[in-house]
């Protein structure tokens, strides 16, 4: 069950007169007497310089400081939401395009110092499953997955809220780029999930502090249920030796 793709169609009505941006990125030594150098890596968005401390305190996961690149570690998270709150002027739109604008663009931006023009009409059309209106992103810390991200929908006649445990799960596998093998990866770790969690994998409920509070447990139970399954194989295969 995917709630996320069921057939009402409606899309957040984004008001946007810019579509193309200019993004610019540098480096700037911080502390020249350190070994190794320490730098901070600045942004500016249609010449306008952006910082990371609104994103963070969304996203504390991440670091506050701005990564890019294909190096590019946690803090790309941190990037990509800043940027996104700057160019949708939506909290709640940013947050849920995030972690995909990081994949997209972000950790494709230039190693070092950069300047180049972003259109993003192609990248909306691509995601516009995450335009939808009733759609919400939230951190979560036990989550298995690169961005701790849980989507979750709510219904904005009844009020009800619902997340997919399995589906949160198999998402943001883009280190797999055969879009066969990812999707076949996919359905695996639904199925996996779902065996785990049995009928528990569906959350739902009114007040969003409620349901992330039951999708961290279950994650953190997750979780350990796999490092114990890890840590049982490796010391069979020790023995077997």
């Amino acid at each position: 069950m995917n709630i996320y793709s069921g057939s009402k169609q409606a899309k957040w009505d984004i008001q946007m007169q810019e579509k193309v941006f200019h993004i610019k990125g540098a480096i700037a030594i911080a502390d020249p007497l350190s070994v190794p150098v320490k730098t901070t890596r600045r942004l500016w968005v249609n010449d306008t310089e952006i910082f990371p401390d609104t994103a963070h305190a969304l996203r504390p996961f991440y670091e506050c400081n701005f990564e890019w690149g294909e190096l590019g570690q946690n803090a790309s998270y941190t990037t990509a939401l800043s940027i996104c709150l700057v160019i949708f002027k939506s909290k709640r739109l940013a947050e849920n395009l995030f972690v995909c604008f990081k994949e997209e663009f972000v950790q494709n931006f230039p190693d070092g110092n950069f300047e180049l023009v972003m259109e993003i009409t192609s990248f909306l059309s691509t995601y516009n499953n995450r335009l939808h209106p009733d759609l919400y992103s939230r951190f979560c810390f036990s989550a298995i997955t690169s961005s701790r991200e849980i989507l979750l929908f709510k219904n904005s006649e009844t009020g009800l809220i619902i997340t997919n445990l399995a589906e949160n799960y198999a998402m943001h596998r883009e280190t797999i780029t055969n879009v066969k093998l990812r999707k076949l990866n996919e359905r695996k770790q639904r199925l996996l999930f779902r065996l785990f969690a049995k009928g528990d994998y569906l959350i739902s409920g009114y007040d969003f502090s409620e349901i992330m509070l039951k999708a961290e447990d279950l994650m953190a139970r997750f979780y350990w249920r796999s490092v114990e399954k890890i840590i049982t194989r490796q010391i069979t295969e020790k023995y077997e030796e």
